[in-house]
């Protein structure tokens, strides 16, 4: 499953939630800690709904769907945004982050979503100071708190913004293409993949031995991806959903696929396979008592194990009661002229005392 959004992924999102510019925030909920929802108007087109899964995606939706409530930082945005226009929507190239510029009048704010780590959502003023953040960090290069600027990490190249690869290939610190592209280059596994497909590139080669030729070629492809139109698809293996892409790819070209009018189209049937199903409150006292009874059941069974040893013990003692007493009556007399420890050297080798206690007075008979 993918769980998150690369790079391409959040490039060619970007461009599906163009469309949302012009609307207006009707209402804004957080039913879940990490799931956002932004309900829009926008003239005659009616309403839009934006589905957030902090973290993971992003992506329009036909219908609303029922929230109970709304937490903390839902009700943060909700006094923040209600009434604001959605201006913009673009990638903070080439992170995995949306920019959403919402603005009332003459004022703007910004809001970002992460899509690396466990994500976050930040809204920001007009001079990028953070007002508030569904997640607060503080990491090496930068602290998400309010007050702070809102910064975020860069990489070293942009591959949107590549005049060529040479500099790239020759500074590159990894053994093979396909691991330059994927983590220096920031495309992920799978467009890594098919960059090497479309320009017909060994993908084990040392970027560092890599020809003029092939690097121009290398170059294309990852050109060609970029301008890619959305097709979106759903691609299936054994029956079972494996990956969601924006266009028709050459890696999976013998792959069963399912196409879809829209990439959040795509991205929501995508998801939706692998929903998790909440535990509502008589799930939890359900499987509380059911604990409960398998615990009281484990402990009956102790029970039941313990009678049957003690059962079995006191029919042997009954059955060796006349030994039993012998015993006992010759410690006892013993007891009167002798020490217990005096005793204990006495009975050492004694066929059936095998052990005596002479502090707790305690005999162990073999019977």
């Amino acid at each position: 499953m993918k769980k998150q959004l690369s790079s391409m992924d959040a490039h060619f999102l970007a461009k599906e939630l163009g469309r949302l510019k012009g609307s207006r925030i009707d209402k804004i909920y957080q039913p879940e800690s990490d799931l956002i929802i932004f309900s829009f108007h926008k003239a005659n087109e009616g309403r839009k709904i934006l589905k957030i899964k902090v973290g993971t995606c992003a992506y329009l939706i036909d219908e609303k769907e029922n929230y109970d409530e709304t937490l903390g930082f839902g009700m943060f945005l909700r006094k923040h945004l209600d009434g604001y226009f959605l201006e913009d929507v673009e990638q903070l190239e080439p992170e995995r982050i949306l920019k959403f510029t919402f603005k009332v009048k003459d004022e703007k704010k910004f809001f970002y979503l992460e899509f690396f780590g466990k994500g976050n959502a930040i809204l920001c003023s007009e001079n990028n100071a953070i007002l508030n953040a569904l997640e607060h960090h503080d990491f090496r290069e930068r602290s998400i708190r309010p007050k702070l600027k809102y910064v975020y990490p860069l990489m070293n190249n942009n591959l949107f913004e590549l005049k060529d690869l040479d500099a790239v290939f020759k500074n590159s610190k990894k053994d093979s293409l396909i691991t330059s592209l994927a983590i220096e280059l920031g495309l992920g596994g799978l467009y890594a993949e098919e960059a090497c497909l479309l320009s017909d590139a060994d993908k084990t080669i040392n970027p560092k031995n890599i020809d003029d030729n092939s690097t121009h070629l290398i170059f294309n492809s990852l050109h060609k991806i970029i301008s890619k139109e959305i097709d979106a698809y759903v691609v299936f293996e054994n029956g079972l959903v494996i990956d969601v892409i924006p266009f028709d790819m050459e890696f999976y070209k013998n792959r069963d696929k399912r196409k879809f009018s829209s990439f959040s189209e795509a991205l929501s049937f995508f998801y939706l396979q692998f929903k998790e199903i909440k535990e509502t409150e008589f799930d939890k006292k359900l499987k509380n008592l059911q604990r409960i009874i398998e615990e009281q059941r484990q402990t009956i069974e102790a029970f039941r194990i313990e009678e049957t040893e003690l059962r079995e013990k006191g029919e042997l003692i009954y059955q060796k009661y006349t030994l039993v007493k012998e015993v006992l009556d010759e410690l006892n007399k013993a007891s009167k002229k002798y020490s217990w420890k005096e005793i204990k050297e006495k009975v050492k080798g004694h066929n059936l005392i095998k052990e005596l206690n002479d502090k707790d007075r305690k005999v162990m008979v073999e019977i």
